[in-house]
């Protein structure tokens, strides 16, 4: 039921096995919804609380795509890209967990109660290791990262200050022994700091979900194969996003003939990767 609360100790075998791994693991995890999902291949994605229209739009991109492929995303319900990563990925294949900093009956931000709700009723899952009338205190919030990136087998940032938060929960992963992808920004932006550092020091540069998928693959995690672009139109694929472009300005970035572009466009687009929005445009297709 949704406003059932199950009780899971460290010392019983329902006990996330990831989460079990990492240093000072919460003794208790207090959950609601579908506790099964504790297990399942996830990844965490977190960044600004700030965003950007262009932090707005890789969260949903990248959110969207990896639950279609079966990731569990993971993240903490904050404003900003935790909002839209559960937003995009609560009702799809891998569903999402949120990982609170206080108890169930101190969910924050407040206009996040709604999203809290969907995500118990569309089959996800929120945990907290703070009993349900734990009140808000901003000083668990940075002890709360351990365990998103805990549960997750790799961390996504996607915009982060310098210091931040998110910066916290990819260095746990770090710690962790976890892959890190951050998605790289204008390095004029302060929401960019926390990234563009991330990649200086040995984080995955990302610029497309299926990078993120190509690793964790090597890393021995399986995903279905129909959603994969084929590694001869990758290079094509990369340089494309939300903003509209043409394939004569695909050709120009790539160095390909424009004939050779304009059939992996045709290809890419036939297996639903992109489309065309007229004008001779194209944009990712985030299904």
């Amino acid at each position: 039921m949704k406003d059932s609360i199950e009780i899971i100790k460290d010392t019983d075998e329902k006990y996330p096995r990831r989460l079990k791994e990492i240093k000072g693991c919460p003794k208790k995890l207090y959950v609601k919804g579908n506790s099964s999902l504790l297990d399942n291949p996830s990844i965490a994605i977190v960044g600004s609380r700030d965003i950007d229209q262009y932090g707005y739009e890789q969260s949903k991109r990248f959110s969207g795509f990896l639950s279609e492929q079966g990731l569990t995303v993971i993240s903490g319900l904050a404003r900003g890209v935790d909002t839209v990563a559960h937003e995009y990925s609560k009702n799809k294949k891998g569903k999402t967990i949120a990982v609170l900093a206080s108890g169930f009956n101190h969910i924050y931000p407040e206009e996040n109660k709604r999203l809290y709700n969907e995500i118990l009723e569309e089959g996800g899952c929120v945990i907290s290791e703070w009993e349900e009338n734990t009140p808000v205190d901003m000083s668990r919030f940075p002890k709360r990262n351990r365990i998103i990136s805990g549960l997750s087998v790799a961390t996504l940032v996607v915009e982060a200050k310098y210091k931040s938060g998110s910066t916290i929960t990819a260095r746990y992963s770090m710690k962790q022994q976890k892959p890190v992808f951050c998605i790289p920004g204008n390095i004029d932006k302060v929401r960019s700091g926390g990234t563009n550092k991330l990649i200086s020091e040995g984080a995955y540069l990302v610029v497309s979900p299926s990078d993120i998928l190509e690793v964790l693959e090597y890393e021995g995690y399986n995903f279905t194969k129909e959603h994969k672009v084929k590694n001869e139109y990758m290079e094509v694929y990369k340089n494309m996003g939300t903003i509209p472009i043409t394939s004569n300005e695909i050709a120009r970035i790539t160095n390909k003939k424009i004939n050779e572009v304009n059939e992996i466009l045709f290809m890419l687009e036939v297996d639903n990767f992109i489309k065309n929005i007229g004008a001779g445009k194209y944009v990712i297709n985030e299904r």
